[in-house]
């Protein structure tokens, strides 16, 4: 009787398992059945619009090889030119040595594959307490970001926004060991100025050296491009990289900046320019602050979802691959509530997977559907709550797994570090 009894929760827990591993799986099919979708929308599109920012990569890095310089580059058709660092048109040589159609499949397959490790490394920081099992995390992380909107564009134009997304990660999260953390950040900061904003975060966070790895990356970076294409430096540095209408129509509703924002507002040239700087940077302070603060409650994925939603408030450009941190703000808890933190999940899942920037276009509420995502990065870097900035609510069940996660994750950490 004794050996029944004890064996029958073992069975149900057996059960319960394997039911858990069977939706893993059969999430992990419904995320990669988008992925080949995405995949295969993006390669059979028209060739002149077949990953065309890939195009541009090699296109202007061709050129550079036989002379041109990188900044007189213009696509044909669309007059799209190349806009980031001189150090990235070095690490972009290589890719000119491959038959441009093997390089967009390439290409295409490495983003997958990314974007897949991006979801398995977000969804150990994500813990065992949110509202995923831990072994359906992975595949729903990678379902959703392979359905959305900045996903898809990274997929469809050939874009780097997910390698620097997880080069950011590699540091924030942890991952880099002690003598390299920080250098993966600068390294991105040197190939695209955005991920800047990381670099004053780990500083604040308490991960000073680090902090200063990461300025030294980014700076012995661009010196070496100064060394090798001095020409080229002096002209992003002094004249290309403060031409922001040189990267396309700033207008449209995939910018989502506050800068895009005000733009389509139509806000006078001046008082834009006060209320970006203004407005923008409170917005990254008051992001860094609470970053910080969450890194040092041990919840690293909120910190630098947090500080990733600022930095794209406030650049002049935010393009739709640029927003993969708002992706990653659905799995923010913001309530101990089970009910309001699905809720917030669903909410912020919508407003990145649905074409909810476009659908409104002439109806009365156009100016919130053509701005909801900047309105959701300024939410994110500065309002909305996580269960952590609730630490000191009182003792409950939230509480206790809150001291389970950081028992488990923040030791193992340190170690390796």
């Amino acid at each position: 009787m004794h050996r029944v009894r004890s064996s029958a929760p073992r069975r149900r827990g057996g059960r319960g398992s394997v039911h858990t591993v069977r939706v893993a799986v059969a999430v992990w099919f419904a995320a990669a059945v988008v992925a080949v979708a995405q995949s295969v929308a993006a390669l059979t599109r028209a060739r002149h619009d077949r990953l065309a920012d890939l195009d541009v990569y090699v296109e202007a890095t061709t050129g550079l090889r036989q002379g041109a310089s990188l900044y007189d580059y213009a696509a044909a058709g669309t007059g799209a030119p190349f806009t980031y660092p001189p150090l990235s048109g070095l690490l972009f040589l290589p890719l000119t040595l491959i038959d441009i159609d093997v390089l967009r499949v390439i290409w295409t397959a490495a983003t997958v594959a990314l974007v897949a490790l991006l979801a398995v490394i977000v969804a150990r920081a994500y813990g065992t307490h949110r509202l995923l099992p831990r072994q359906v995390a992975p595949a729903a992380i990678a379902l959703l970001l392979f359905a959305s909107a900045p996903v898809s564009s990274n997929l469809r134009f050939g874009q780097v926004s997910v390698i620097l997304t997880l080069l950011v990660l590699v540091d924030c999260l942890g991952y880099a060991p002690r003598r390299l953390a920080g250098v993966a950040t600068g390294l991105a900061a040197a190939v695209k100025l955005t991920p800047l904003i990381f670099i004053p975060y780990l500083w604040l966070a308490g991960e000073r050296r680090a902090a200063v790895t990461a300025t030294g990356t980014f700076l012995g970076g661009t010196g070496l491009a100064w060394l090798i294409l001095p020409g080229e430096s002096i002209r992003f540095w002094l004249t290309e990289m403060w031409d922001v209408d040189r990267v396309g129509n700033i207008v449209t509703a995939g910018n989502q900046s506050i800068n895009g924002t005000l733009l389509r507002l139509g806000a006078p040239d001046d008082a834009r320019t006060l209320v970006l700087f203004t407005a923008g940077l409170a917005v990254v302070a008051i992001a860094l602050v609470r970053g910080a603060v969450a890194y040092r409650d041990g919840d690293r994925l909120a910190g630098v979802v947090i500080v990733g939603a600022a930095g794209l408030a406030f650049s002049p450009v935010s393009w739709t691959h640029h927003q993969t941190w708002l992706v990653l703000a659905a799995l923010l808890v913001v309530s101990e509530h089970r009910g309001k933190a699905l809720a917030w999940t669903v909410l912020v899942a919508a407003t990145i997977v649905l074409p909810v920037t476009t659908v409104g276009a002439g109806l009365p509420t156009a100016h919130l559907t053509d701005n909801v995502r900047a309105l959701l990065a300024v939410v994110v870097a500065c309002l909305i709550p996580t269960v952590r900035d609730r630490a000191g609510s009182g003792p409950g069940r939230a509480a206790v797994s809150r001291a389970r996660w950081r028992w488990r994750t923040v030791p193992a950490v340190r170690a390796h570090r």
